[in-house]
Order: C-alpha cells, then sequence, then structure tokens
C-alpha cells in the first residue's frame, strides 16, 4: 500500500506520458505529434498558447506560477512547472481517447488493419537501425575485441543504484542519461528496513543514511472514514464512520534524493564506472552473437555491451514499442503540494493511506474514492524537533480505468484544493494559507502481464519499467529496495554464463503471484464506469479489513504495507474480516466481478503452492548448486521466484 513521495519516481518523466498505449488512425498520428511536443521538458509553442489562452487564470495556475521553477530535474516529480501541468494533462488525455489494437510484429506485413509498424526504437533486424551501430558491433567482433561494457543501463535516477550493485560484483557498467544525474528537491519517503537492504548490498553506507535522512517521525497513520472525524476510537460498526490506527517504522523516514544519488554516483565512478550525462537515446540494436548498441544520434559514437538494462520507469520508449497498441488495465492519478503553512503542532506523524469523503460522484467522468497521504519535512533530525515544522507533503490519489469519460488532473486538482482543508482544518484558504513549493501531478500506468517478459534478447527491463512494483503502490525507490539483491545477483549469473537470450533473460521477470494476486485490491478500491455501487463501499471494505490486519498485529500488517503480499497474513485477514462482516462478502462479489474473483482465486492457490515450494528450496538447492550452468542459472531463477511470489523475502525484525 505504500504510495508515499517515491512513487513520484514510478515513472521516467512526467514529459513521456502520452506514449503508454499508441493508438490507430488519426488519433495515432495525432498521438506521435503530441509526444514529439514534450521531450526534454522544452516548452512549445503548443503549449505556450495553450497556457496563454486563457483570459482569466484559474487557481491552479495562479498557485503554481508563484512557486519557484528553481530545480526542475529529470524523473517523475522533478518537474512541477505549470505548463509541464498541462502538458501532462494533456498525455493523459491522449491516452484515454486511445483504442487498444492488435500487431503482429512477427508478421512481415507492416501495416496491418490500417495500422502502421510502431516507432522502431529496438530494433535485431540488421536492415534496420543506426548503420553505425552494426558496423561497431562487426568491427569489435572481426577484431575480437571486447564490446565497450558489459552493462549499459539506461536512465540513471533510480538506475545509478543498480548500476553500483553491479559494478560492485567486477563488472564495466556505463550509466546513460539524458538529462542531468541529479536528485529532486523533494525529500523521497521511505522505511530504515528497506534502507538497510541497501547498505547490506554495498550500495549505501551508515554515513550516507545519516547524511541523507533529513525528516524523521515515529508513525504513520492509515485511516478509512466516511467523514473527517480525528481523533475516532473505535471500529467500523461500533462508531459508523470508519476505522484508523497508527503504525510506527511505515515510510517515517524523509530522506534528500539529491545527496544519496550524488553519493552512490561518486561510489560508482571511483570504482570504475562510467556515467554519461546529457546523452539521450536515439535507438538500440540488437544482435543475439555480437552484441548490443545503443545510437547515441548521428554526432556520437554508439555504446556497444552485452547487456542493456532499461530503468527509465513506465514511461520508457523501450517499454512503449514492446507494448504498442496495449491500453492500461489500471491507472493511478496523483495531485498533491508540498507546503509550508500547516499546524506546527499537530505536524507530528504521517498518514500512509486515508480516506474522509465516501466515494465521489463526478457525474460523466464516474465514480471515485479519493485517498491521502501525508508527510511532515524538517522534522526529527539535526535538533528540529517534532512540533517545529509547518512543511508537509500532502498527496490525493485515485484507482481508476483509462475510460475516455475519466476526469482530467485538472479536475483531479481543483478537487485537492477544495477538499485539503477539510483533510488539513488548519488550512482555511490554500492561497491565502499555504506557502506551496511545489505542485506535484502524475499519472501511473499499470498492466496484467506485468513483470514485462523480454521481447529482444540482451535487454531487460528493471525496476518499474518492468512493472515489478505492487499495482497499488506505483513503484519508486521502496519497490527498487525490496528487488536490488535478487535482480543484480541474477545478472551477474547471466553475464558469467553468457545466458543473456531473452528466454534466459524472463526467469529474472518472471511471474509472481502475490503481484497479480494486487490486482484485485486495485479493483476493489476503484469504480468502473456506470457502476452503481454504495458510496461507503471503500471506507467500509478497508476499515474493517485493516482492524483486522491491526489485531492480528505487525506479522501482518508490515508486510502489507511495504507491498509483500504473504498468504498466512492474506488468508488470516480475509477469514477474520467475513467473520466480522459476512453480509458484505455479496457486495465485494458483485462490485470486483466474478471473472476477477476466479482470477484472483487462482493467484492466491499459486501463492499457496509457491509457499510450499520455497519450504523445499533447502532440499532443493544442494542438488541446484551441481548443475550444469544454464540449469542451474534456471532452477536458481525458479527457487527465487517462490520467494518472492509468496512473499517470504519479507524478513520480520524478531527473525
Amino acid at each position: 500500500m505504500k504510495i508515499s513521495s517515491a512513487l513520484l519516481l514510478g515513472a521516467a518523466s512526467l514529459g513521456v506520458s502520452s506514449a503508454f498505449a499508441p493508438i490507430s488512425g488519426d488519433n495515432y498520428r495525432r498521438n506521435i505529434a503530441v509526444r514529439s511536443t514534450v521531450e526534454d521538458d522544452v516548452v512549445t509553442t503548443e503549449t505556450k498558447d495553450a497556457v496563454s489562452s486563457h483570459a482569466a487564470k484559474s487557481r491552479t495556475q495562479r498557485i503554481m506560477e508563484k512557486t519557484s521553477s528553481s530545480g526542475q530535474t529529470g524523473g517523475a516529480g522533478g518537474v512541477s512547472t505549470y505548463e509541464a501541468f498541462l502538458r501532462t494533462d494533456e498525455n493523459w488525455s491522449c491516452l484515454k481517447s486511445s483504442q487498444p489494437f492488435d500487431y503482429d510484429s512477427t508478421n512481415l506485413k507492416q501495416i496491418q488493419n490500417g495500422v502502421p509498424p510502431p516507432p522502431q526504437f529496438v530494433t535485431d533486424d540488421g536492415g534496420k537501425g543506426n548503420p553505425k551501430c552494426w558496423e561497431k558491433l562487426r568491427m569489435q567482433n572481426e577484431a575480437s575485441a571486447s564490446l565497450d561494457y558489459d552493462v549499459t543501463l539506461c536512465g540513471g535516477t533510480l538506475g545509478i543504484f543498480i548500476a553500483l550493485a553491479l559494478q560492485l560484483q567486477g563488472h564495466r557498467v556505463v550509466v546513460v542519461e539524458a538529462g542531468k544525474l541529479l536528485g529532486r528537491e523533494q525529500e523521497w519517503n521511505i522505511s530504515m528496513k528497506e534502507l538497510l537492504e541497501l547498505v547490506e548490498l554495498g550500495v549505501l553506507t551508515m554515513g550516507d543514511i545519516d547524511e541523507a535522512v533529513k525528516t524523521e517521525f515515529p508513525a504513520c497513520r492509515a485511516g478509512f472514514k466516511n467523514e473527517e472525524v480525528s481523533p475516532l476510537q473505535g471500529g467500523y460498526f461500533e462508531n459508523g464512520i470508519g476505522y484508523e490506527c497508527e503504525i510506527p517504522n511505515v515510510l517515517n523516514l524523509g530522506i534528500a534524493p539529491a545527496v544519496l544519488i550524488q553519493n552512490v554516483s561518486k561510489r560508482f565512478k571511483e570504482m570504475g564506472g562510467t556515467v554519461l550525462e546529457g546523452s539521450p537515446l536515439k535507438g538500440i540494436v540488437i544482435s543475439e552473437s555480437l552484441g548490443a548498441a545503443i545510437d547515441m544520434g548521428d554526432d556520437k559514437e554508439p555504446i556497444t555491451s552485452r547487456l542493456i538494462l532499461d530503468c527509465m520507469g513506465n514511461g520508457s520508449p523501450i517499454s512503449r514499442h514492446q507494448r504498442y497498441g496495449m491500453k492500461p488495465d489500471g491507472v493511478c492519478a496523483v495531485v498533491g503540494s508540498c507546503a509550508g503553512g500547516f499546524d506546527k503542532e499537530t505536524n507530528l506523524i504521517g498518514d500512509i493511506i486515508y480516506t474522509n469523503t465516501e466515494i465521489q460522484d463526478k457525474g460523466d467522468n464516474g465514480k471515485l474514492q479519493y485517498f491521502w497521504e501525508a508527510f511532515p519535512v524538517g522534522i526529527g533530525r539535526n535538533g528540529k524537533e517534532p512540533g517545529t515544522s509547518d512543511v508537509k507533503t500532502t498527496y490525493m490519489f485515485t484507482y481508476m480505468d483509462a475510460s475516455e469519460d475519466r476526469p482530467s488532473l485538472q479536475t483531479l486538482m481543483n478537487d485537492y484544493w477544495d477538499l485539503l482543508p477539510i483533510y488539513q482544518p488548519s488550512i482555511k484558504d490554500v492561497e491565502a494559507d499555504l506557502d506551496v513549493k511545489r505542485v506535484l501531478f502524475a499519472f501511473f500506468p499499470t498492466y496484467k502481464d506485468s513483470p514485462l517478459q523480454p521481447q529482444w534478447s540482451r535487454l531487460l527491463a528493471v525496476g518499474d519499467a518492468s512493472g515489478i512494483q505492487s499495482p497499488l503502490s506505483f513503484g519508486g525507490f521502496g519497490a527498487l529496495t525490496r528487488h536490488l539483491g535478487r535482480i543484480s545477483e541474477a545478472i551477474t549469473e547471466a553475464l558469467d554464463h553468457d545466458l543473456l537470450h531473452k528466454s534466459d533473460l524472463a526467469e529474472i521477470n518472471a511471474y509472481t503471484p502475490n503481484l497479480s494476486a494486487a490486482w484485485m485490491f486495485q479493483k476493489a478500491m476503484s469504480v468502473k464506469m456506470g457502476q452503481n455501487v454504495d458510496p461507503k463501499f471503500v471506507n467500509r471494505l478497508l476499515a474493517t479489513n485493516f482492524d483486522v490486519m491491526n489485531e492480528m498485529g505487525k506479522t501482518t500488517m508490515m508486510p502489507f504495507l511495504q507491498d509483500v503480499v504473504r498468504i498466512d497474513g492474506l488468508a488470516g485477514s480475509l477469514a477474520r474480516s467475513f467473520v466480522a462482516d459476512p453480509a458484505f462478502m455479496p457486495q465485494i462479489v458483485a462490485h470486483v466481478g466474478v471473472p476477477t474473483l476466479v482470477e484472483w482465486l487462482g493467484h492466491v492457490s499459486m501463492i499457496t503452492a509457491y509457499s510450499a515450494l520455497h519450504n523445499l528450496s533447502p532440499v532443493i538447492k544442494p542438488f541446484v548448486d551441481k548443475m550444469e550452468a544454464k540449469e542451474r542459472f534456471l532452477w536458481r531463477r525458479r527457487m527465487e521466484a517462490w520467494k518472492f511470489g509468496s512473499g517470504n523475502d519479507y524478513i520480520f525484525d524478531e527473525e
């Protein structure tokens, strides 16, 4: 359930969100045109005209034009200008208006049912792509020369952490970053447990953590209420409103991304790693036998590598190419701000997930349940005691599909400003009372076929580009920490034994049933277009479930809040929730639908099977260690899939 400020790293760039679902005919051409206007965060004439065409400035425009435009960086959440907001909203509109279609990339026919082929960003066809890339691969092969690098990592904001982990394994690694490798000014919220996982891998030091942590508070609140009442005592059926609880040590650290990225980048370079900033990718060519080459433009030498890792987030041009014609199965839209002016004395803990309204009926735009998240900024470290800071980051987010009639981001932002004083009663007038430092906005598409299987050899999507994050959390730094050790070890073994075919790399992004099972949770927290539902449905569901999980203890609550679904906690909480509210079960089934429920039960049964198989891993491991390299690699990936797919990678504090 971990949304956090780190979720705004879930997309590679707010400016490339338009191409998540390529579309056909005139809309297809329109989508390509829109995409061309947003590259590199350049404010185009089209965008300027859109801004100036408003005779009266909107509240959002007035607020955003007062904020500083300094500190703009790449990566989602790194750009916070009003022009960028309008572009992102236009991209969202393009995605909504798109229609999914089938395109068979193995078919020699270029135009299929009136649909043109996808832009060839990646190719393994020797007749396509930049000839300079193919020529360099051939020349290095004929000269028996090594390729430039073992691993090329595309996208540096989160990729630098993976790069250092691989450099520590002895590989020659380069990071290619379109812009500057800088962390944004906005804090990432994370738990100490997740940071310590990077310390164990040698990627971070305790000194890095001490330097980067700027905010520390004791706990976060989870609450689900039909109206704003705080504090709230008792359960949903006792007070008729909802339920809330506090969970310690979850997303209770605010860290400075710039500090972490600077330190990790410095260590990476000191160990021989290379960072190429200001180097946007133009394309990739792949030869299964020779290697892969990145097209850096006609005026630059291509980069050759044994393996390419895509860490450009869910806006990656590589994943857009592979998902050509697909429309996302779900979307999380997020708006928010970092601002001063809140009540200092109550700015003591965060909110990890919170509601204080019923499902909102937006008319033709459908029905939405709004969720809130908030984190104090600038307390708990360096002598800044709780109660001394009036700065807070607040988010409002909602889950929905990408139907054409869904609301615009501007509509959601207006609702955010309207509802913020109810959520934060110390604010009466957002324009008069708040010192807004940054306005935040994004939308995150997710796909049921995640994690993304490789379409080409020598190319693997990692992090949010692969969809390995929970559909509830939408990725970012926290999703990276959980999988970094597994991924870096698997990549090292693949490189050591030249197991770089797409069928081998697919084992690294294997099916994980607990990730797939999380889809029903997202469906339960959203409302389909035209669906009739009790306005209290989501609050009743989550209030009852969190009441039960909190009663069961931290072994149930903590993994769930950190995006780890385990069969013990899942089965126990579902059984107790049914006992607590048996009359609610028919409504749940009607809301999510029988097909979704049946599909979900299949994934739950696989979580059970994976748990059992994981328990057999210690018995199997000695036999696996004696296998030939390829079989050993495959079986080790299977055992990792059993472990991570059943949630048994989660280590409890007492262990």
